[in-house]
């Protein structure tokens, strides 16, 4: 058997082996849970260790921590694809194919909510989903399709080269199984009580 045909084969058992560790999109998702946690207090220095450290073992790399505002925001990531099994940043059968058949990245925020004791009274995950739009690369001979992905060759609509510096990412809105996913994690990690119907998954 060739390398080519094993290959081919290999992409059914990566798909059913992403789709039992990945779950269905369901048509309701929640994102915010009620807390009631006073700051300062060890128990907002758990909760607020616990979201950096849920965001870095999912490889989320933080970019903001602003405690006194409540907010923690990560840097962009590529998102997940098929062939990446040891990652964990989509969370449903469609996301993983869709982010391996696009380019796309995401980046997190989370938040805490103070009421008018200035006590936390709310948890919220917002994850958002980018896709990257690229202008079409003009070519017109074998040879040059080997540098559709560079940036020497003309666009279809005029312009003398394709350069990253064109590219942009187009806002797809949220993720809102992931955003779950997360905040299931965060709170089982800070040891809170949580709402949401299925266990979290410690990574």
């Amino acid at each position: 058997m060739s390398v080519r045909h094993a290959n081919l084969l290999m992409i059914p058992v990566l798909a059913g082996v992403a789709a039992g560790c990945l779950g269905p999109r369901r048509s309701s998702y929640q994102s915010s849970q009620a807390v009631t946690i006073a700051d300062p207090s060890p128990q907002a220095d758990q909760l607020w260790e616990a979201a950096q450290e849920t965001l870095r073992r999912h490889r989320f790399r933080v970019d903001r921590v602003d405690r006194r505002g409540g907010v923690i925001t990560t840097l962009p990531e590529t998102s997940q694809s098929l062939f990446e099994l040891w990652r964990h940043d989509v969370d449903t059968t469609p996301d993983l194919w869709e982010a391996t058949l696009n380019p796309l990245r995401r980046w997190i925020e989370v938040s805490v909510r103070r009421g008018d004791d200035d006590a936390w009274n709310e948890l919220a995950v917002v994850v958002h989903k980018e896709r990257l739009s690229s202008p079409d690369r003009q070519f017109n001979s074998t040879g040059a399709a080997y540098q559709y992905f560079g940036d020497s060759l003309p666009s279809t609509t005029g312009m003398v080269r394709v350069t990253p510096q064109d590219d942009v990412w187009l806002d797809l809105g949220r993720d809102p199984a992931m955003e779950e996913y997360l905040l299931r994690a965060i709170l089982e990690r800070a040891g809170l009580d949580s709402d949401l119907g299925r266990p979290a998954d410690r990574d």
